[in-house]
């Protein structure tokens, strides 16, 4: 398949000069604050004005602030004059049409986007921020803060592939339910996915965790026609596992390329035809972050270019449902990614997540801290023995529990590159391939992410993940219904 294009310039946030602000008159209204958010600004001194530093902040406006970017910078006291209104394309779908269009206010420094959630960005001094917290247009204010990859530094092991002709054929052998339902047992698959469709703990039988002679259990039309996008570093879409099933929707960095290969590994995961749970699925690459990290602002951007497109698709013929996988995460909690998330999930969008990798409470974590308020489920790792792994967070936020020890899947080094990873960053794209198989077998479910965590999290396994004398929260391994174990 050719390679798409995506056009993005990137906007280049300057240092917004604390002359054209003015502080609100308006009361505060009623916002939503995760209860160990922080104030944006806490640690400037009132008595000393030489300790009031700059930094940059995310402003969410208000679901009822509906005015054009010009009036609602000019109430705020910021001057419009030279102002630039730029629109880019985001990328290149099916027919050449564009998959997301985003229009940027750059004004004076202030960087705007997001259509379902309308945001902008600013650097500013914290009595700035002070003055503008509060303001009935916004709905949220926070310092920007990276994220991390949840997946362990240091544990990438890059494997031999396997041969070029084994990965361009489906090489796997076709067997019937007892329902008459069409289904494949796959004998080179990595153990992750024999655990996903068996009962019972895997005997290794001597075998090594990164060995390919695991078998997995799966529906012919598994993830047929479901959208699954991947917000993460990117995807190296001319891997052959992935038939020519996955394109880059949305960069927020003017490039395209997987330069971490973390993103290409999850979609493995996901979608590879010999690594992946969901096999059939299409699968969107949404880059929020790079070689230098993870943007939270372009994390809002991103989902919500997500958002955007469901909302065209699901109107389409041929639509089967859309997921979100994000393998990505920070503490504490950030309200950006509460906001983004619930508008996702009322949109209808399905969305699974990391919980980190600190061996703590994932509770004080972003954004798995939310599946206790919205139905996003939260996926904490495991390991070949059924024990909770050793770096996984866990507690009452942690929904269920997926293989993340030694996880193989496809990677960014060339089109047939195989690597072994560690994280809850691996176990939470599995949960990924479970939702996309589900919303083929139960269309109800298509637009409900509540009834379909709750169906999710029904047919797990239970008690299995080992306590370790430590309170895992959940002991729910994820599973794909498969009664028995593979013969």
């Amino acid at each position: 398949m050719k390679t798409l294009t995506l056009l993005y310039t990137t906007l280049i946030i300057t240092t917004f000069q604390s002359t054209v602000l003015t502080a609100p008159t308006s009361t505060k209204h009623k916002r939503w604050r995760h209860p160990g958010a922080r104030r944006p600004v806490l640690s400037h001194s009132k008595n000393n004005p030489n300790d009031d530093p700059f930094h940059d902040y995310i402003a969410i406006l208000s679901d009822e602030e509906t005015r054009p970017w010009s009036e609602i910078f000019d109430e705020m006291g910021f001057s419009t004059e030279g102002s630039k209104k730029l629109t880019h394309s985001m990328g290149v779908g099916l027919g050449g049409k564009p998959t997301y269009n985003m229009t940027s206010y750059n004004v004076n420094g202030i960087k705007t986007f997001g259509k379902n959630l309308r945001a902008f960005t600013i650097n500013m001094r914290e009595s700035e921020a002070e003055g503008m917290d509060g303001n009935p247009s916004l709905a949220s204010l926070e310092k920007t803060q990276m994220r991390e990859w949840a997946f362990v530094r240091g544990s990438e092991k890059v494997l031999p592939s396997l041969p070029l002709a084994e990965q361009r054929a489906r090489s796997f052998e076709l067997r019937k339910r007892q329902d008459d339902m069409m289904w494949i047992q796959q004998g080179n698959a990595p153990w992750n996915l024999q655990r996903l469709s068996c009962e019972h703990k895997i005997d290794a039988k001597g075998r090594q965790p990164t060995d390919l002679t695991y078998h997995y259990r799966f529906d012919e039309a598994t993830g047929n026609g479901v959208d699954v996008y991947v917000v993460d570093s990117g995807i190296n879409v001319d891997h052959v596992e992935f038939q020519g099933r996955a394109r880059m929707m949305f960069s927020y960095f003017g490039k395209l390329n997987d330069d971490v290969g973390h993103g290409t590994h999850c979609a493995g995961t996901i979608a590879a035809l010999h690594y992946g749970v969901a096999k059939n699925v299409n699968i969107w690459g949404i880059k929020v972050g790079d070689s230098s990290g993870v943007n939270g602002e372009a994390i809002v951007a991103g989902i919500d270019a997500a958002i955007t497109r469901h909302n065209q698709r699901k109107t389409q013929p041929g639509f089967m449902g859309s997921v979100i996988s994000m393998s990505i995460g920070t503490a504490p909690p950030q309200q950006s990614d509460f906001m983004i998330l619930q508008k996702a999930i009322q949109a209808g969008i399905h969305v699974s997540v990391a919980a980190m990798n600190s061996a703590t409470d994932a509770c004080n974590f972003s954004p798995g801290a939310f599946s206790q308020q919205i139905p996003i489920i939260n996926v904490g790792a495991s390991d070949i023995d059924d024990s909770r792994a050793p770096f996984s967070n866990f507690g009452k936020c942690v929904d269920i529990y997926a293989p993340g020890v030694s996880i193989v899947s496809t990677f960014n080094n060339n089109s047939t590159g195989i690597a072994s990873l560690d994280g809850t960053s691996m176990a939470c794209p599995a949960v990924t391939g479970i939702i996309a198989d589900e919303l083929v077998r139960n269309p109800k479910l298509r637009l409900d992410p509540a009834a379909m965590k709750k169906h999710i999290l029904g047919k797990a396994l239970k008690g299995v993940i080992k306590q370790d004398n430590v309170l895992t929260g959940s002991e729910l391994m994820a599973n794909n219904g498969f009664p028995g174990d593979p013969a």
